[in-house]
């Protein structure tokens, strides 16, 4: 049996933590530790960590992975500051999440959500064609398991990582529908993801949805958008049902193609400091608009209902929205690695913080989950009828 290795697991645990602390600090004034004397360079600290590899290398029974042992570390340090969507992401992990927020990825194509109360992992969207949809996987299942992962114990960038990434062609996945629980197998693929579809209805309505707030959404609305606009449109529709959100740079260059000048969101970190985000209102909509939500509206979506809401410019029907009203920001590193943590909470632009609350719609409809019609695009259209 090839002898255990000893002494380099302590020196790159150390100096991953006081790396991460450090660019973490340089790049946006974060402090983990508030005191020096909790501080995990300071001797009690290294002792401990010492004791524990030492125990672990003489008694371990197998070969240790010392830059595994690093990583989970690390992902152990920043979960330990108790924020739902902070997380440590190697830089395999890191290229993945990239790829996926820009829009083309190799995947199955689903879009998913994860409860805060529950950590359930739900499935809010199947995009068309894809190894999901071919699949059988419906919007509203439940993922339970991913090959050997338990969804419910992983955050959800995690979650997708492990769909993602691996040389498997396939991904094993165990899901639960109305309480009963299925197996699948799913192929992936490489995916570029049609974030926004656009449609002319009866009546000169456009019909916009947007899936997801990724780097590709901008360019597509605005692509559905004028198209309608061409073709004389005298009402819009945008459906941001199961939207889970996505960047924040996406949903505000997508606004400024329809808000007024003024304010489209801003962020407000715990020390007071404001960041604004605004619009220069040369192409305000001129046109009746209502904006379709939902439970599974999220995030980024909401910030989307809320500027539409406070301008007065359309109208909300359906559900009242998720409620998730915070930002996180990532900060990458020189490895390639990256940290994710929660800094600061977003605000409409008449100052209202959604968060634990949602939006609720002018419009209250409810979809009944066997209807045979959306009656909540039904109650969209009449609303744009009556002021055409």
């Amino acid at each position: 049996m090839e002898e255990k290795k000893k002494g380099g697991f302590i020196k790159g645990v150390l100096v991953g933590i006081v790396l991460t602390v450090a660019v973490a600090a340089a790049a946006g004034g974060i402090r983990v530790f508030t005191q020096a004397g909790d501080a995990p360079t300071d001797e009690k600290t290294k002792q401990k960590i010492r004791l524990i590899e030492k125990v672990i290398s003489e008694n371990y029974l197998e070969d240790m992975d010392e830059a595994e042992m690093t990583d989970s570390m690390l992902k152990g340090l920043v979960s330990g500051i108790g924020d739902t969507y902070a997380d440590y992401y190697t830089a395999d992990e890191y290229k993945e999440i990239l790829n996926s927020t820009q829009g083309d990825y190799r995947g199955v194509g689903m879009i998913m959500q994860q409860y805060e109360d529950t950590n359930e992992v739900v499935i809010v969207g199947v995009y068309k064609d894809t190894p999901a949809e071919k699949a059988g996987i419906q919007a509203g299942d439940i993922l339970v398991q991913v090959d050997d992962m338990i969804c419910q114990e992983n955050p959800l960038d995690m979650v997708a990582a492990a769909i993602k990434n691996g040389e498997a062609d396939q991904v094993h996945m165990i899901l639960k529908r109305d309480g009963e629980t299925y197996e699948v197998d799913v192929t992936k693929e490489e995916i570029q993801v049609p974030v926004v579809a656009g449609e002319m209805l009866d009546d000169q309505i456009g019909y916009i949805q947007i899936a997801q707030f990724t780097g590709l959404t901008s360019e597509q609305f605005e692509k559905y958008y004028q198209e309608l606009r061409e073709q004389n449109m005298k009402g819009l529709i945008v459906d941001l049902r199961n939207n889970p959100g996505g960047l924040l740079d996406a949903v505000v260059d997508t606004l400024r193609q329809i808000l007024p000048e003024g304010l489209v969101v801003y962020m407000q970190t715990k020390d007071g400091t404001k960041t604004e985000y605004t619009c220069d209102g040369d192409t305000p909509i001129d046109i009746p608009m209502v904006v379709l939500v939902n439970e599974y509206s999220a995030s980024a979506s909401e910030i989307f209902a809320g500027a539409v809401h406070d301008y007065g410019i359309g109208t909300l029907v359906g559900n009242t929205t998720y409620g998730k009203g915070i930002v996180q920001k990532t900060f990458p590193f020189s490895d390639g690695s990256a940290v994710k943590m929660t800094i600061a909470y977003y605000y409409t632009p008449n100052g209202t913080c959604i968060h634990g609350e949602g939006i609720d719609p002018d419009v209250k409809v409810e979809l009944p989950k066997d209807a045979e019609a959306d009656v909540q695009l039904e109650k969209a259209l009449e609303i744009i009828k009556e002021k055409l």
